[in-house]
């Protein structure tokens, strides 16, 4: 049987499979996504302002990761972000991410002395007092439940080097 110069796999795309997606990447380049920034930084495959509607078909993303990102968004921008996010998102699809637990944040703080105490208040403001809000396990739930997620966790993330508790977030698209 000859093959033609396109070797297509599928007539059209797999139920339940779709395009991946890597929201706000700076250095960290994900294989197997597209590896989505607002400038050109290491793991950059893609330009594009996240808090504008994304450039991408509905239901067309099976996963949606953006770590370290929701926080530096005002509740009004989040709102909307997260209701693209639903639109891009395929039947089964999710999104996962990653950001500080405020409410274990501000009890870290308070137990804290010394150098810890100022290197945790960065996390509340952000490096450059760039974040916007501070979410808990219970309003991050609430957000993406407002937007028509379901199934959502969210539980502790290992904390990184410089000890600011931080969650990870998985909610679906049912």
């Amino acid at each position: 049987m000859e093959q033609t110069p396109l070797d297509y796999k599928h007539y059209m795309r797999p139920e339940g499979r779709g395009i991946k997606l890597h929201l706000g990447c700076g250095d960290w380049w994900f294989d197997g996504y597209i590896n989505i920034d607002q400038g050109i930084i290491g793991g950059t495959d893609m330009i594009v302002d996240i808090s504008k509607e994304l450039p991408f078909q509905d239901n067309v993303a099976e996963v949606i990761e953006s770590h370290d990102v929701i926080e530096h968004f005002t509740q009004v921008g989040i709102e909307a972000m997260v209701q693209d996010w639903y639109r891009i998102l395929i039947k089964g699809g999710r999104v996962v991410g990653t950001l500080p637990e405020f409410e274990e944040l501000t009890k870290a703080y308070i137990a804290a002395t010394g150098e810890e105490k100022e290197l945790l208040k960065r996390h509340v403001y952000g490096i450059e007092n760039d974040h916007k809000w501070g979410y808990t396990y219970e309003s991050i739930k609430e957000l993406f439940s407002k937007h028509g997620f379901q199934d959502i966790e969210s539980r502790l993330f290992e904390t990184n080097k410089d000890s600011c508790p931080r969650m990870e977030v998985i909610a679906w698209k049912r």
